[in-house]
């Protein structure tokens, strides 16, 4: 599986955040975007969502134009539905979408199994820890069946031992999709992912691609000192 950014160019008002940017990701795989406050992290997982349209150029997957569906995005907040049980804020886009009734609870409890909150189907998200509400935001991405999945900032706001948890569900899931993390969280970036790409400049591109792991640990200073000024 290879996502391409083909030519993409986009910004806000008189900033341009990318200028025909090129790159390819290359799944399954755990990937994270790494980069300094403003560099258009978000921003290019929205394009790659669907979410904003680029000024110009492509996004593809397998060399073919990404038709609607074949990539999920998870935002910061989560938008779970406060008056909506978890199975129903799972179960919502699978509704909009026409998915039949037997197939939708197929989607919703595989979802919620992946994720590992089955228990909390009939729970309000009122009701759940910030992990908790993380997992069922990523299990509604999942019932999808898109083949990425994009999460922006998955892990803020939870305690350490929720982020453990969560990191290792994503890599889980990575296992069959193209999973792409926003972060700000250096250190666990590089030890929770299988590929780190760090973005800069501005235009932005892909400045450079780090093997994720135990290994990459030792490249935190380097990478602080030339992206971030620290």
């Amino acid at each position: 599986m290879e996502l391409e950014l083909d030519g993409v160019s986009f910004g806000y008002k008189d900033t341009i955040l990318f200028n025909g940017l090129n790159y390819t990701f290359k799944g399954p795989s755990l990937n994270v975007l790494l980069g300094p406050n403003g560099v258009g992290k978000t921003t290019l997982i929205k394009i790659i969502a669907g979410i904003l349209k680029p000024y110009s150029g492509r996004v593809l997957l397998d060399g073919k134009p990404l038709v609607k569906g074949s990539a999920a995005y998870v935002p910061q907040d989560n938008e779970l539905l406060p008056w909506l049980t978890v199975w129903s804020n799972v179960e919502l886009p699978l509704r909009i979408t026409g998915v039949n009734g037997d197939e939708r609870r197929f989607r919703v409890l595989e979802a919620l199994k992946s994720v590992g909150v089955p228990d909390k189907a009939r729970a309000y998200p009122k009701h759940l820890s910030g992990g908790e509400r993380k997992r069922v935001a990523i299990a509604r991405a999942l019932a999808s069946n898109a083949s990425i999945l994009l999460l922006d900032e998955p892990a803020a706001n939870i305690d350490p031992g929720g982020r453990r948890s969560l990191w290792r569900i994503l890599r889980d899931i990575a296992g069959g999709k193209l999973v792409i993390v926003v972060t700000h969280d250096i250190g666990e970036a590089l030890m929770e992912g299988e590929h780190i790409h760090v973005m800069a400049g501005r235009p932005a591109r892909i400045a450079e691609t780090l093997r994720g792991g135990e290994g990459a640990w030792g490249q935190l200073k380097r990478i602080m000192e030339t992206y971030y000024g620290g």
